[in-house]
């Protein structure tokens, strides 16, 4: 059995400047290029991976993606002594504008248990695809970039991560039915608040092929990362989100999952690298993410930098002597590679890392010259700290250690006017929660 060794990147806690993330990096084996083709390759060879296409199909449909992706998990379980909880959780859903009759539809999702069971991180892809008409679910539709890519990362992660004794558990989710307005994620989604599970993080893998976009540009050495500011989740009787956020617009705690994933590059340094993209999504598009959002859980979505829409829901053709549509020749499997180490990090340093702290406030009673910042501790944290940046700059810029134990800091000269904060939790080993955005209160 592989042992997963844990490196701790040291950072200046100093009060000036935040030079680098405190991040634990896995010591990870490299991703082989060949093995996320190989994933991609197979899942190609279902023909369609429709969500309307056949469930009992041993060749050809969505259930024959729907076995492969669970005998995958299985394998991957036993070659690590059996620590991934590997199941397919089947939803009936009524019908919709692209499901006229109504769909059964199938999530394949594997756990890595943590010691807090009442909490997740999740990595996420989706594994159905579709042609150019989104009813049509006979024609072949091989959905390599769109999204066995994003599959094959999910994939990636759970062999890198298996050995991992993370505190919150590591959710691997392959939905279908993204293609048919996101059913499958919504679904799980929806699942998980009823069952009362902390999601601390969603990172939603889709179009992570790394191909040659429409515009003839190509770069291998960034993934975008799409985040929103101000959260969307449930509406209360205001029509007003119920976690909503006081004092900024780009706060949100799927903001902060983005800017996390920017610092953890950033120390790592990653082979490939973050573009933050302020917007929940692309324009005319939506992504599993989504479905987290809308019920107030931190989700972001990676995707490559330049897509080729001539290759994205297309039908198989012939175009001067070419072959066009979505297929395994247009991918790079180094690039997927890449992509799925920087995701397992990233989830690694979340689902190690203590719950975030609670009823995060600043405190605005007195007009004063300095900030002063509350919070309930986290059960499992050693420490914390404040996370500050002036309110025109998009990252955290400084960070500030609190004593073990305390609950409350001044910052003498720090106008709240002028400048934003958030809390973190930090674990004993150095791992970090999200930070939290402060809610004003008058103490």
């Amino acid at each position: 059995m592989r042992v997963l060794v844990l490196v701790l990147l040291v950072s200046s806690l100093g009060a000036q400047g935040l030079t680098t993330s405190p991040s634990l990096a896995p010591a990870l084996p490299a991703v082989r290029a060949e093995d996320v083709l190989k994933d991609i390759e197979a899942l190609v060879r279902c023909g369609t991976r429709h969500t309307l296409s056949s469930r009992t199909d041993a060749q050809r449909g969505i259930g024959a993606a729907r076995d492969l992706l669970a005998a995958r998990f299985k394998a991957i379980s036993t070659a690590h002594g059996g620590r991934l909880q590997v199941e397919v959780q089947t939803h009936t859903l009524p019908a919709g504008p692209r499901v006229p009759a109504g769909v059964t539809l199938d999530n394949v999702i594997a756990t890595l248990p943590g010691s807090d069971p009442t909490s997740c991180v999740i990595i996420a892809g989706h594994y159905d695809s579709r042609a150019e008409d989104p009813l049509d679910f006979t024609s072949d539709a091989p959905g390599a970039n769109d999204d066995a890519s994003g599959t094959a990362v999910v994939l990636a992660c759970a062999g890198l991560l298996a050995d991992l004794k993370p505190r919150a558990s590591i959710v691997f989710a392959c939905y279908a039915g993204e293609e048919q307005s996101l059913l499958g994620s919504a679904a799980h989604a929806a699942a998980l608040e009823q069952s009362g599970c902390q999601v601390l993080a969603v990172l939603s893998n889709d179009i992570v092929g790394g191909v040659t976009g429409s515009s003839g540009q190509r770069e291998n050495g960034i993934v975008r990362v799409f985040s929103e500011g101000v959260p969307s989740g449930p509406l209360n009787e205001r029509g007003r989100p119920q976690r909503s956020i006081t004092g900024s617009e780009s706060d949100a705690s799927s903001r902060q999952l983005a800017r996390r994933v920017h610092e953890i590059a950033s120390a790592l340094e990653s082979a490939v690298r973050p573009r933050l993209i302020f917007r929940q999504d692309r324009f005319l598009r939506g992504g599993d993410h989504k479905s987290f959002n809308d019920r107030g859980f931190p989700a972001i979505r990676f995707t490559e930098p330049h897509e080729n829409y001539e290759r994205q829901h297309r039908n198989v053709r012939e175009v001067q002597g070419a072959r066009m549509g979505d297929l395994p020749e247009a991918v790079d499997g180094a690039y997927i590679a890449e992509v799925a180490r920087l995701n397992a990090v990233v989830a690694t340093e979340l689902a190690l890392a203590p719950e975030p702290p609670r009823q995060v406030r600043i405190i605005t009673a007195d007009l004063t010259p300095h900030t002063e910042l509350r919070w309930t501790a986290s059960a499992h944290a050693a420490a914390h700290a404040v996370l500050l940046r002036r309110t025109h700059e998009p990252l955290w810029s400084e960070r500030r250690a609190v004593p073990a134990g305390a609950e409350k800091m001044v910052l003498e000269g720090y106008s709240k006017d002028d400048w934003l904060f958030a809390v973190e939790a930090v674990g004993m080993s150095g791992a970090r929660s999200l930070p939290v955005f402060p809610a004003p209160a008058q103490r």
